[in-house]
């Protein structure tokens, strides 16, 4: 009956997996990270002037001066979870009196909760579940004043059903951030180069089990950032481009069309006092596809922060999400706690 089941969710996966970009291996580390983020359209690539972590771009991590810890919690729908724990820092190097170089340090945790296991009779056999996890290390270095590079490291390590779970795989990200002024900053990145999935079903299967490997899509962002007068706030403009890679069991004669993706992401943040932000973006916005609504991800929240003393601040974000096929929205609150 184990065996129908994982079948099943294979077959599920297998179905769906061309329907939307979001549904190829890997999609919930491609959803954000934090209410930041989330509120903000997850147009981050290039927004070095408030708080920001490596997720985005490693090689932001050389402008974020303070300290800063973020720990999320999100409510979704579908039995669904996403987690978020992550710290970055800039630093300077030994010896060095210019530039400096900056470490962030994540992890994502995923999962989907209480899956009603029923076998051909449509008796149940159990509930089931499954998790995936991301850990991240970011470096970047600033080699003037204007220009900072980076590169990521990703380890990731899921579990589809009892006795399948991938074998750990490595993933890159490599990112580049140049200020034109002190208020206009332009960034890059490429992110998941060589990330997969790599599942064995032999633990259920026996010597009837196979190997099967699923790659990440490869993501291109590049974006450009404004800080607003008076540091009152920045916007960010930021184009995606997916880059859709062949799994390696792929049948070129399903009849199946891979495609890439391009989209267009918007995001911004206005100080309406010295404690309160308001932020709002807009992700997936897709000129090309027929169902333009039906992709978009609007995104609205805000954040509220306090100074406790010279060197400590703690902070509360929040963001609303509007999810495709989903009558729930992503709703996610972020602790944040900031020190010199």
């Amino acid at each position: 009956m184990k065996k129908l089941l994982l079948t099943f969710l294979i077959s599920l996966i297998a179905g769906s997996v061309f329907a939307q970009v979001g549904s190829f291996a890997g999609a919930f580390a491609r959803m954000g990270f934090g209410a930041r983020g989330l509120s903000m359209g997850n147009a981050m690539v290039s927004n070095i002037f408030t708080d920001n972590f490596g997720y985005y771009n490693p090689a932001i991590s050389t402008f974020q001066e303070q300290g800063i810890v973020n720990v999320g919690y999100s409510f979704m729908s579908f039995d669904r979870s996403l987690n978020f724990v992550g710290f970055s820092r800039k630093f300077k190097l030994p010896n060095q009196e210019k530039g400096g170089a900056g470490i962030t340090l994540s992890w994502i945790n995923s999962g989907v909760s209480d899956i009603d296991g029923r076998n051909n009779d449509t008796r149940q056999i159990g509930m089931f579940s499954t998790f995936d996890n991301q850990f991240y290390l970011g470096t970047g270095f600033l080699l003037d004043e204007q220009l900072a590079i980076g590169v990521g490291f990703k380890l990731y390590y899921s579990k589809l059903f009892e006795d399948v779970t991938s074998k750990l795989a490595l993933g890159f990200d490599v990112g580049a951030i140049y200020k034109l002024r002190h208020n206009l900053t332009i960034g890059l990145a490429v992110r998941d180069l060589g990330a997969k999935n790599e599942w064995s079903s032999s633990e259920i299967y026996g010597s009837s089990g196979n190997i099967t490997v699923d790659k990440f899509p490869t993501l291109i962002n590049i974006g450009s950032s404004y800080k607003l007068p008076d540091n009152k706030g920045s916007v960010t403009l930021e184009a995606e481009y997916i880059k859709i890679r062949q799994p390696e069991n792929f049948n070129s004669d399903s009849g199946v069309e891979l495609y890439d993706e391009f989209s267009v992401k918007l995001g911004g943040e206005y100080k309406l006092t010295e404690s309160i932000i308001l932020r709002a973006g807009i992700e997936r916005i897709n000129f090309g596809v027929d169902d333009f609504f039906g992709n978009i991800k609007p995104a609205a929240g805000f954040g509220f922060t306090r100074k406790f003393s010279e060197d400590i601040n703690l902070g509360l974000d929040y963001s609303f999400q509007l999810e495709p096929y989903s009558k729930s929205a992503l709703q996610n609150v972020s602790l944040v706690f900031k020190f010199k």
